[in-house]
C-alpha cells in the first residue's frame, strides 16, 4: 500500500515538474504568440502611413508604422496586444485615432513582425520608452496619448510612469502578469510563479506612479483577463480625480473597440 502511494505521489511531482519545465522554456510562445514577417514584406492600408525602422539598441531594431492625419491634434503611441504582427489586426486601427485627429504610432515588439532583437521584460520596456522618446522630439508631452491594449497595458503604464503623456488609455489590463498567470493556470504552485516567469509586467507597481489621466476600458465577461483585475488596479489610484474604469456590459476581450460605449467614451477623451 505505501509502495503505491509513494508511486502515485513520484508520479504526480514528476508531472508537475514536466509542466512546470514546459512552461519556463516555452514561456515566450505561450505569453506572446509572435509572428514574424520578411523583411521585403510590403504594408498596405487605405490610409497613408510611414514605415520606420529605429534602431533601439546596438542588436535590436524595432519596427513601427506612423499613420497621419489631418491637421492633428496630437499623436497616440499603441503598444498592441499578444499574437500577429503590424500586417493585419494591429496595423488596421489608424482609423479609430485619425478620425480623431491624433497621428498613431504603433510599433512592433522585438520577434515581431520585423522588429529585431533578444527578448525580454526589459528590453520591450526599453523599446518601448525609446520610441515615446522619438515622438518627443515631435510633439510637446500634452500632445501625446499613450494607449496599451491586452499584452501592452503593462508597457503603456510602464512608459507613463516614467512620462508625463496628456493621457493613458488601457485596454483590457491586466493586474501583473504574477497574478494572471495562476487565474490562467491554477495547477501551478503559487509560490514558485514568480521563480518561473520570466515576465512580471508589474502594471500594479507602475500605475501608482502615473501622473496622467487614465482612462480603463473593459469587458465584464472577459475570458482572457478578468474584469476584476480593472477593478483592482483602479482601487489602487482611488485617491486620483482623473482616474476611470468604463465597463462594457457583457463585452468580452476583444472586439470592445466596436461597442457603442467604446466609441462614445473614446469620443470624449479624444475631444
Amino acid at each position: 500500500m505505501k509502495k503505491k502511494i509513494v508511486f502515485a505521489l513520484s508520479s504526480i511531482f514528476f508531472l508537475i515538474f514536466l509542466v512546470i519545465g514546459h512552461i519556463y522554456y516555452h514561456q515566450e510562445d505561450l505569453l506572446f504568440q509572435k509572428a514574424t514577417l520578411p523583411d521585403d514584406y510590403i504594408f498596405t492600408f487605405e490610409e497613408p502611413f510611414k514605415e520606420l525602422f529605429l534602431k533601439t539598441d546596438k542588436d535590436a531594431e524595432i519596427n513601427a508604422l506612423y499613420f497621419s492625419a489631418e491637421n492633428p491634434k496630437g499623436v497616440v503611441l499603441y503598444f498592441h496586444g499578444r499574437g500577429g504582427n503590424l500586417s493585419d489586426n494591429w496595423g488596421r486601427l489608424s482609423k479609430e485615432f485619425t478620425s480623431r485627429g491624433y497621428d498613431l504610432f504603433v510599433m512592433d515588439y522585438r520577434g515581431f513582425g520585423k522588429s529585431k532583437g533578444k527578448l525580454s521584460e526589459k528590453a520591450i520596456c526599453h523599446d518601448a520608452d525609446f520610441c515615446y522618446n522619438y515622438l518627443h522630439t515631435r510633439y510637446t508631452e500634452d500632445q501625446i496619448v499613450v494607449y496599451g491594449r491586452s499584452l501592452g497595458t503593462g508597457v503603456a503604464t510602464y512608459v507613463a510612469s516614467h512620462h508625463d503623456p496628456k493621457n493613458l488609455i488601457l485596454e483590457s489590463p491586466y493586474f501583473s502578469i504574477l497574478d494572471l498567470t495562476p487565474r490562467q493556470l491554477p495547477y501551478l504552485p503559487r509560490f514558485l510563479i514568480p521563480m518561473i516567469l520570466k515576465y512580471h509586467f508589474r502594471t500594479d507597481k507602475w500605475i501608482v506612479h502615473v501622473d496622467a489621466p487614465i482612462h480603463i476600458f473593459h469587458g465584464t465577461e472577459d475570458e482572457l483577463v478578468p474584469f476584476d483585475s480593472s477593478t483592482r488596479l483602479l482601487k489602487l489610484i482611488k485617491e486620483k480625480k482623473d482616474a476611470s474604469l468604463i465597463t462594457i456590459e457583457h463585452g468580452k476581450h476583444n472586439h470592445l473597440r466596436f461597442h457603442p460605449t467604446y466609441q462614445k467614451v473614446l469620443d470624449q477623451i479624444l475631444q
